[in-house]
């Protein structure tokens, strides 16, 4: 009997010892994870980033004159009618006769267009080449496809490293100008009178009439009621 008494003993000690092992056991594993922060990553997105961009403008040979081919060209690429991001604007060129000549001709349009620069030297002395280097926001797309994390262990039971980037990645490549997940466009010409009442009737509180939508009560009745006339006379013609 207690040889009985103490097996029973013996067998409830090791599985009180096994039970408190495996649950240190998962009380440590979270905090081995490879990836501290892992709980901050967000889904894959598209992301605004500084880079620098650089557009070519063209001469003709052994001429200073720029074309208005070549200023519409430096317009699309500043982006006129645009609130752009732009950080700086830095007109290089080569430190020969010519390459200041032409440098000063675009300098000279980079200011018609309402542009701040400056003029610098070129990284290829002599050359009567001229650039325009552009500092500015622009949006990248996240990289993808990101199969990192799937199918390894995730005490954390994290989202797929791969979620978002079907959606962020078919965004950016159905935007005709990416510029456009940056900022917004200037907007284009409007009517003046159709603003300010837009404005007034906004600050007073009133509704306009519309035939439809929520506010079109008045304007639906008032048709409705034109038809119900409509139908009335035509019912005491008939008669």
């Amino acid at each position: 009997m207690g040889h009985a008494f103490s097996l029973n003993t013996y067998l409830r000690s090791r599985t009180c010892w096994a039970l408190l092992a495996a649950m240190l056991v998962a009380l440590l594993l979270p905090g081995c994870s490879n990836r501290p922060d892992a709980m901050n990553d967000p889904p894959k997105a598209i992301t605004v980033k500084p880079v620098l961009a650089t557009h070519p403008v063209y001469f003709d040979n052994g001429s200073a004159m720029l074309s208005p081919a070549e200023i519409d060209g430096l317009r699309a690429f500043l982006g006129e009618g645009r609130v752009t991001k732009i950080d700086s604007i830095t007109v290089q060129a080569g430190d020969s006769q010519l390459g200041s000549a032409r440098a000063s001709r675009v300098s000279d349009a980079l200011s018609n267009l309402g542009y701040t620069h400056v003029v610098a030297p070129s990284s290829q002395p002599g050359n009567d080449a001229v650039a325009v280097v552009v500092k500015r926001l622009a949006a990248m797309p996240p990289a993808c496809p990101d199969w990192s994390q799937i199918g390894q262990y995730d005490p954390h039971n994290l989202p797929m490293s791969n979620l978002g980037c079907a959606n962020a990645t078919n965004l950016y490549l159905m935007v005709a100008d990416p510029r456009d997940l940056v900022s917004g466009r200037m907007l284009g010409p409007a009517d003046g009178e159709e603003a300010v009442r837009a404005v007034d009737n906004y600050r007073s509180g009133k509704l306009d009439s519309l035939s439809w939508g929520p506010g079109g009560g008045s304007g639906g009745g008032s048709s409705g009621g034109s038809s119900s006339g409509a139908s009335t006379s035509g019912g005491s013609g008939g008669q």
